[in-house]
């Protein structure tokens, strides 16, 4: 009646995640983002989007 897919046993490639795992890492190499000092999430958020900016403006011009 139903159909089984065969179960893979070992290592298995995830589609996605090693995606995020890259965009991790890259947040990462931010100094800033690594300790939390900020009083405010606010200014922590701020410091996560600059980062990303910074990451896309890289990859804009490569």
């Amino acid at each position: 009646l139903f159909s089984v897919e065969p179960v893979q046993t070992g290592f298995v490639v995830m589609p996605k995640r090693w995606v995020v795992e890259r965009t991790h890492a890259w947040n990462e190499r931010a100094r800033r983002l690594i300790m939390h000092h900020d009083r405010l999430f606010a200014v922590s958020e701020a410091w996560v989007w600059l980062a990303e900016a910074r990451i896309l403006a890289r990859r804009l011009t490569t």
